[in-house]
């Protein structure tokens, strides 16, 4: 049996747009039969995370609503969680403490000059980083992401690797690197090295096609056929920021999966992670 899920989903708890109520609604409408909220995990002078204060209220939000849709829907608490330096990513203790069924791990911003900039924001932030913190350099640029990324993996603390190749975002149409460059393509072959070793599992996710800004699935189709190889574990995921956003693209997403060779998905269900056929 296939299970429909989706475990990264943000609500009006951080950047996104609507109750938790009414993904769950979505969901069940939709045929899901687990969903996990993952708002993004408070992050100091940035306006799209939660604030730490209201995460008393998230946790019981949740803890309502999963007894309430109990019978109807498996619920699953998790955050989205920024790796930003040593002391601050999803293995830093005050996380580890909390009581979470599950956890992203993402990369979203680097620190240039005493402030974040980020990779996945406004276009001023993105062309930043490239002429003032890279000198230009697209290669150093990416190289950067993909250390700060592989960082994040060897320190774990989290299940879901987020966006992995979220550098891509500002890229639709080649506009500043051409994806079969030799650099890029040794870059990803150094971060699935770093990835397969951890053994946590990688995220399909349409949330940039939902958003308009790319066309294709995070991680491109040609990383996640070297994935497959690799044997490294996926599961498939919205990024949702709308309830309407939660299954946007998954039957695409499935055909370029199994085009891949893939024929699991893994799953949190009945409380733990599980493969299921695709």
């Amino acid at each position: 049996m296939m299970i429909k899920s989706n475990y990264h989903c943000h609500s009006r708890y951080c950047d996104g747009k609507g109750e938790m109520e009414e993904y769950i609604i979505s969901a069940i409408s939709r045929g899901f039969h687990a969903l996990g909220f993952s708002s993004h995990a408070p992050f100091e002078g940035q306006d799209w995370t939660m604030d730490r204060a209201s995460l008393p209220e998230y946790f019981e939000d949740l803890k309502f609503l999963k007894n309430k849709y109990r019978d109807q829907l498996q619920i699953y608490t998790g955050l989205e969680i920024d790796y930003v330096d040593e002391e601050q990513n999803p293995g830093s203790p005050f996380y580890r403490n909390l009581e979470l069924d599950f956890s992203i791990g993402s990369y979203h911003m680097i620190s240039h000059e005493g402030s974040y900039w980020a990779i996945d924001g406004p276009d001023d932030h993105f062309l930043h980083l490239l002429n003032h913190c890279f000198r230009g350099s697209m290669t150093a640029f990416s190289e950067a992401y993909y250390r700060g990324l592989t960082d994040m993996v060897k320190i774990g603390g989290f299940d879901i690797l987020g966006h992995m190749d979220l550098i891509k975002k500002k890229n639709k149409g080649n506009r500043f690197f051409n994806e079969d460059s030799p650099w890029y393509q040794n870059q990803i072959r150094k971060a699935l090295d770093v990835i397969e070793r951890w053994g946590g599992m990688i995220e399909v996710n349409t949330g940039g096609i939902s958003r308009g800004a790319i066309d294709t699935v995070y991680p491109s189709p040609w990383i996640i056929e070297k994935a497959a190889r690799l044997k490294i574990p996926f599961c498939l995921n919205s990024d949702s920021h709308r309830p309407e956003h939660l299954d946007y693209y998954f039957d695409e997403s499935l055909e370029i999966l199994r085009d891949a060779g893939i024929k699991k998905l893994h799953a949190l269900y009945d409380g733990s992670w599980q493969s299921f056929d695709i």
